[in-house]
C-alpha cells in the first residue's frame, strides 16, 4: 500500500452553479485529449464498457471513472455532479490532517479545481490512487466458507474504527462500499467526501450516509468523531457472525442486497426483526453476547451508540461452551454405608469352613467350592437379598440404567447428525448444480445477444460501406464530368484562339498571295482550320495533306513538302503560345450547373447515410432492451429458483446447527452419565461381599 499523501489546488470558491450529469461526464470523457487539456491526463486511457464507453462508478453526487495515464499510472478520477459548499476547503482540510498520519487504511489524492473541462466550463475533479481490491460484500461473496480470513477481516476492521477514532476522524459513510479489501485481506478505506477531521468541527455533514448502515435518527447535525460508531457496530457484527457461522450470509440476506445481514428495517424495528432474532438467538455464546449488546444500542443508545467493544481474539465458541469431559474431575466413588451384623456373621461363619491357612480376603466363589453346599446356598440367597435392599444397589442401578441410555441417545444423535451431513451435502451439489445451470443460462443469453448486435453491426457495416462506394462513385463521376467540361472548355478556347492567327497575316517565308488563295479554297485560312499535315505518296512525289478539324484531308495547289511543314510548324507555334494561356477550370457557371446536378446525389446518400445510423442506434437500443428484459425475466426466476433453494438451505442450516448442538450435548450428557455410572464402580455383588466380610468396600 502506498503512504497516503494528499493535497488540494489553492483557488477560491466560485458560487453554486449546475454541475455535469454522469452521462455528460461519459460524454467529455471519450476524448481526454480535450476534457483533460493541459493536464498529465491529457490523451489518457478511461476504462470503458462493454460499448467502448467510459465506465462509471456511480456513488453520491459523484461519479468514479478508471484512469490510466501516460505513464502507466492508473487513478479513480471522481466526477462530481452537484457542488458541496466549503467544497476545496474540506477537502484541503482532509488532506492536511491525514498527511500528519501514517495511516495504511487510508489513499492518497489531490483536489483538482481545474480538473475536467466540460461543455466548454472547468469543473474540479478528485484523483486518487487506485486501489486494487474489492468492495466488502463482495469480498464476503467469495471467502464466506472461509472463517479463518472473514475473523481477520472482522479484526482487522476493528483495529481501523479504533484507528480512526484516535485520530478524532468521522468517515461519515461506512459501508460495503467504501471498504475495500486486497487479496492479502488488508482494508482500505475509500470515499473521503463526507468525512470529519478536527477542523472542521462546527460544520454540518455534506451527507447521512447509506441507509443500510446509519442509524435512523442521524441527520446532518450528526458530524464528528462518533459519527461512525452505529456502522461500526452493524459491520463488526456481521463479520463475526458470518465467521462464527456462514450459513447466516446466505440465511438472512438476499442474493443481490445491498446490506450485510442487517438492513435499514432492523434499525427502524429491532423488536420485530428477524434477522436480529437470528443472531440473538444464535448458538454461539460469544456471537449470541454481541448481538444483545447490539440490540440493546438499537433499543436505548440508537441516538447515542457507545464505542464498539470488540470481542477478544480466542474467536467463537461453541454453543454450550463445555468443558472437556477429559477435564472434569471425577466425583470420589460412591461407597457401602453400615453393614448388617447379622449378615457379617453370617459370612464369616461361612468362611470357617474354607481349609485352613486359606486368607480370610479370599473370595466367596472360592469357598463355596469347599464348603457345605447347603450351608453356602443360604448364604448365597442371605446376601443377595441384602444387596438388592442396599440404597447404593439401586442408586447404581439407576446411575447404569441412565448412562446407557444416555450412550443410546448419543449413537441416534450422532447417527441424526450424519443424515443431516449427507443431506447437507446433496443439498449444496443440488445448488451447485443449479448455480452452474443459471451460469450457463446467463451466459448463453449473453452470448446469444452478442450473436445478434455482432450480426446487426455486420449488417450496418456493409450498408454503409455500399453508401461509402456509392459515395465515392457519385464523387468519381461529378470529378470526370467537370474534366469533361474543362477538356471542352479548353479546347472551345484553343478554336477561339487560333481562329485569330490567319495565314495571310502570318508572314511565313514562302507563303505567297497565290499559296493563301490556294489554301483558302480548301478551307485552310488560320490555324484553327487544321490540326496537322501528313503526307502521301503520289507517283515520284510526296503530297502534303492537310489535316481539317473535321478530320477530312486536303492538298492545296503548289503548296509542297517544304511549304507545308513551314506552315504546320507555324500552327505548333501559336498553338503552344495560346495552350499556356488556356482556362485550368471551368467556369463559374458550369461549376454551379455541376454542383446543382450532384448535390441532390449526394444529399440522398447523406441522408441514407444519417438513416442507417439512426436506425442502427435504435436497433442496437431494441436489442439491449430486449436483453435486459431477458435478464429480468431471468433474474426473477432465477431469484425465484435461488429464494426456495435458500430457504431449504436456510431451514437445513437451521437442523444440522440444531443436530449439532444435540450431538454436542448429548455426548456431554453421556460423558457426564459415564462419570456419574462410575462413582458406583465399587457397587456389586462381589464388592458387597467384601464389604461384609472386611467392612471396607
Amino acid at each position: 500500500m502506498t503512504t497516503s499523501r494528499s493535497s488540494t489546488s489553492t483557488s477560491a470558491e466560485e458560487p453554486t452553479r449546475a454541475f455535469p450529469s454522469g452521462a455528460t461526464y461519459v460524454e467529455a470523457l471519450q476524448d481526454t485529449g480535450v476534457c483533460f487539456r493541459g493536464t498529465d491526463l491529457a490523451g489518457a486511457e478511461v476504462r470503458v464498457d462493454a460499448l467502448g464507453r467510459p465506465r462509471a462508478i456511480s456513488g453520491n453526487f459523484a461519479g468514479v471513472f478508471s484512469v490510466t495515464g501516460a505513464d502507466g499510472s492508473r487513478y479513480a478520477v471522481k466526477c462530481f455532479t452537484r457542488e458541496v459548499p466549503e467544497q476545496a476547503a474540506r477537502y484541503r482540510a482532509i488532506g492536511e490532517h491525514l498527511a500528519r498520519l501514517d495511516a495504511d487504511w487510508a489513499v492518497g489524492f489531490e483536489y483538482v479545481d481545474r480538473g475536467i473541462l466540460v461543455e466548454g466550463a472547468w469543473y474540479p475533479v478528485l484523483r486518487m490512487e487506485w486501489v486494487e481490491g474489492v468492495n466488502l460484500l463482495r469480498w464476503l461473496d467469495r471467502h464466506v466458507d472461509d472463517p479463518a480470513a472473514v475473523s481477520r477481516v472482522a479484526g482487522r476492521f476493528a483495529r481501523l474504527v479504533a484507528e480512526l477514532a484516535e485520530a478524532g476522524i468521522g468517515h461519515g459513510d461506512l459501508q460495503h462500499g467504501n471498504l475495500l479489501v486486497t487479496d492479502d485481506g488488508a482494508i482500505t478505506l475509500v470515499d473521503y467526501d463526507g468525512m470529519h477531521v478536527p477542523a472542521l468541527a462546527g460544520l454540518p455533514a455534506t451527507e447521512t450516509g447509506h441507509r443500510n448502515y446509519q442509524s435512523p435518527d442521524r441527520t446532518a447535525a450528526d458530524f464528528g468523531p462518533e459519527v461512525d460508531r452505529f456502522p461500526a457496530w452493524v459491520i463488526y457484527l456481521s463479520l463475526v457472525a458470518v465467521a462464527a457461522d456462514p450459513a447466516l450470509w446466505r440465511q438472512l440476506r438476499d442474493e443481490d442486497a445491498e446490506h450485510l445481514l442487517l438492513a435499514e428495517s432492523d434499525f427502524a424495528d429491532p423488536a420485530g426483526s428477524f434477522r436480529l432474532a437470528t443472531l440473538t438467538g444464535h448458538p454461539d455464546a460469544r456471537l449470541r453476547g454481541l448481538a444483545e449488546r447490539f440490540q440493546d444500542v438499537l433499543l436505548h443508545r440508537r441516538a447515542a451508540p457507545p464505542p464498539l467493544e470488540p470481542l477478544d481474539a480466542a474467536g467463537p465458541t461453541s454453543a454450550a461452551d463445555p468443558t472437556p469431559p477429559a477435564d472434569r474431575a471425577e466425583p470420589p466413588p460412591v461407597r457401602f454405608g453400615r453393614r448388617s451384623p447379622v449378615l457379617a456373621a453370617l459370612t464369616r461363619a461361612v468362611l470357617v469352613l474354607l481349609p485352613f491357612g486359606v486368607p480370610a480376603a479370599v473370595f466367596v466363589d472360592e469357598a463355596l467350592a469347599v464348603a457345605d453346599v447347603s450351608a453356602a446356598l443360604a448364604w448365597v440367597a442371605a446376601t443377595a437379598a441384602g444387596y438388592r435392599r442396599r440404597p447404593e444397589h439401586g442408586q447404581a442401578r439407576s446411575a447404569r440404567a441412565e448412562a446407557k441410555r444416555l450412550r443410546a441417545a448419543r449413537r441416534s444423535a450422532s447417527d441424526r447428525l450424519a443424515r443431516v451431513d449427507r443431506e447437507q451435502r446433496r443439498i449444496a451439489e443440488t445448488s451447485a448444480a443449479t448455480r452452474a445451470e443459471q451460469d450457463r443460462r446467463r451466459r448463453e443469453l449473453r452470448h446469444r445477444h452478442d450473436e445478434r448486435l455482432r450480426a446487426h453491426q455486420r449488417a450496418v457495416k456493409q450498408h454503409l460501406d455500399r453508401i461509402d462506394r456509392d459515395r465515392q462513385a457519385s464523387a468519381a463521376r461529378a470529378h470526370l464530368e467537370e474534366q469533361r467540361l474543362l477538356v471542352r472548355r479548353q479546347k472551345e478556347h484553343l478554336r477561339a484562339e487560333l481562329a485569330g492567327f490567319r495565314l495571310a497575316e502570318a508572314g511565313i517565308d514562302g507563303v505567297t498571295r497565290t499559296s493563301i488563295g490556294n489554301l483558302d479554297a480548301v478551307g485552310v485560312r488560320t490555324a484553327a482550320d487544321f490540326v496537322g499535315v501528313r503526307y502521301e505518296v503520289d507517283g515520284p512525289d510526296r503530297v502534303a495533306v492537310f489535316v481539317l478539324a473535321d478530320g477530312r484531308g486536303v492538298s492545296a495547289a503548289g503548296v509542297g513538302e517544304v511549304l507545308a511543314g513551314r506552315i504546320d510548324h507555324w500552327r505548333e507555334q501559336v498553338t503552344s503560345a495560346v495552350t499556356a494561356v488556356r482556362p485550368t477550370a471551368v467556369s463559374p457557371a458550369e461549376r454551379e450547373e455541376l454542383t446543382t446536378r450532384f448535390a441532390a446525389e449526394r444529399a440522398r446518400l447523406d441522408a441514407e447515410h444519417r438513416q442507417v445510423l439512426a436506425d442502427a442506434d435504435a436497433e442496437i437500443r431494441e436489442l439491449r432492451a430486449a436483453l435486459r428484459s431477458e435478464q429480468i425475466a431471468l433474474a426473477a426466476e432465477m431469484k425465484a429458483a435461488n429464494t426456495g433453494t435458500a430457504r431449504v438451505r436456510a431451514d437445513h442450516d437451521r437442523t444440522a446447527t440444531e443436530a449439532a448442538v444435540r450431538l454436542e450435548r448429548a455426548v456431554q450428557a453421556a460423558a457426564e452419565g459415564t462419570v456419574r455410572a462410575n462413582a458406583f464402580r465399587l457397587i456389586t455383588y462381589r464388592g458387597y461381599l467384601r464389604f461384609l466380610l472386611t467392612g471396607r468396600s
